[in-house]
C-alpha cells in the first residue's frame, strides 16, 4: 500500500459500501499509524479527549509495551465521531452485545471483500461492491496503513527513528533499550500532528 495510494483511498471509500465505524478505523489506524487489532481492542478509559491522547495498555500492545498515542487533530475529530456511533461506554468498537470489542477480523475482512479482482464473483450474503476498495497498486490491508503511516511521516521531514517511536517498534538494539531513555514524547507528537494536517489539508486532485 504505498503512500500515494492515500488519495486514492479516500476517493474510493465514499462509494466501498462500508460501515461508518469502518471507515473511521481505516483513518484512525493511518493517523496514529497502530494495528489494527489495537485498534478494535480501544476502550473509552482510554481516550483522553480533552489532553489529545489515547493509551494502547501492555495487555493491548502486540510487542508488550504501553504506547501512548498523540491525536492529532485529525484524528480527535474521528473519535469524537466513534463517541457519538457508539452505543457502548466500554468499548470504542463494541461487537453486536457490546460485551465486548468486535472481533478481530473483522475490518481485515471488510476490506479484502472490496477488493475481489477479475471475475470472481462475491460469496453470498457479502457486499456488492467486490472491488469497491481495489487500488491502482493492489491488493492492501488495514495493517499496509502502518506502513503507509511512516512512509507520510518520514516524506513530511519526520526522522525514521521517530516514525518507529510512532508505530511503537521495540529498538532491536538491547543496549540502546537499556541506556536511551529519552521518551521522545514531544517529538513523536509533532510527527502524529504533522501526519494529520497531511491528511486533513490533502489535495486530491
Amino acid at each position: 500500500f504505498p503512500s500515494h495510494d492515500s488519495q486514492a483511498l479516500a476517493k474510493a471509500m465514499p462509494n466501498a459500501n462500508l460501515n461508518k465505524r469502518t471507515e473511521i478505523a481505516i483513518w484512525l489506524t493511518l493517523a496514529t499509524g497502530c494495528r489494527i487489532g489495537e485498534l478494535l481492542k480501544a476502550q473509552w478509559i482510554h481516550v483522553d479527549f480533552d489532553n489529545q491522547t489515547w493509551i494502547i495498555p501492555e495487555s493491548n500492545s502486540k510487542n508488550g509495551d504501553a504506547h501512548k498515542i498523540h491525536l492529532s487533530s485529525f484524528a480527535l475529530s474521528y473519535f469524537k465521531e466513534l463517541r457519538k456511533l457508539c452505543s457502548s461506554e466500554h468499548w470504542c468498537f463494541p461487537n453486536r452485545n457490546s460485551d465486548n470489542h468486535v472481533c478481530l477480523k473483522t475490518i481485515t475482512k471488510q476490506v479484502s471483500d472490496r477488493q475481489l479482482s477479475g471475475d470472481i464473483e462475491p460469496m453470498t450474503n457479502r457486499t456488492k461492491q467486490s472491488k469497491g476498495l481495489l487500488l491502482p497498486n493492489g491488493k492492501w490491508t488495514p495493517h499496509d496503513l502502518r506502513r503507509t503511516a511512516a512512509t507520510l511521516m518520514t516524506a513530511l521531514g519526520i526522522l525514521p527513528d521517530i516514525a518507529d517511536k510512532c508505530l511503537n517498534h521495540k529498538e532491536p538494539n538491547r543496549m540502546r533499550r537499556t541506556y536511551l531513555l529519552h521518551s521522545y514524547d514531544k517529538e513523536k507528537q509533532i510527527a502524529w500532528e504533522t501526519l494529520g494536517e497531511r491528511l486533513q489539508y490533502r489535495d486530491w486532485e
